[in-house]
C-alpha cells in the first residue's frame, strides 16, 4: 500500500498538481483506505494530472478501476480500489470542499 501511495504522489507531483491532501478513510468504509484531493489551474491540467496518475500506477503493476470524468470536466476522479484520487480545477475544489466532508478524518499534506 505505501508503494501505490508514493507513485500516486509522484504523478501528481510531476504534473504539478497543487494543494494536494491524503485523507485516511478506512474507520468510514473499510473498502477504501485513502483518498487523496488535489487541484490543477486549468481543464487541461485536471485531465493531465488524472491521466498520469492511472499511467504510472499502471506502470507499477497496480490496477486502475476505472476513471470517471473526461477532457472537458473540472473533477476528475481515479479509483485504484484502496485509494481514490479526486483532481479538481481549482474553482471546482472551492465550490465542492471535500475537505469539509472529510474534516473528521485523519490527513496530511500530501506534497513532496
Amino acid at each position: 500500500m505505501k508503494e501505490l501511495i508514493k507513485v500516486v504522489q509522484k504523478a501528481i507531483d510531476e504534473k504539478k498538481g497543487e494543494h494536494p491532501v491524503i485523507f485516511e478513510y478506512h474507520t468510514l468504509n473499510p473498502f477504501i483506505d485513502y483518498v487523496v484531493i488535489c487541484s490543477a489551474q486549468s481543464l487541461r491540467q485536471v485531465y493531465a494530472i488524472a491521466d498520469n496518475v492511472a499511467d504510472r500506477v499502471k506502470e507499477h503493476g497496480y490496477t486502475v478501476r476505472s476513471m470517471e470524468g473526461d477532457k472537458d470536466s473540472s473533477w476528475v476522479l481515479v479509483d485504484l480500489d484502496s485509494i481514490v484520487v479526486h483532481v479538481f480545477q481549482t474553482e471546482e475544489r472551492a465550490h465542492f470542499q471535500l475537505e469539509k466532508l472529510y474534516a473528521d478524518l485523519p490527513s496530511e499534506d500530501f506534497s513532496l
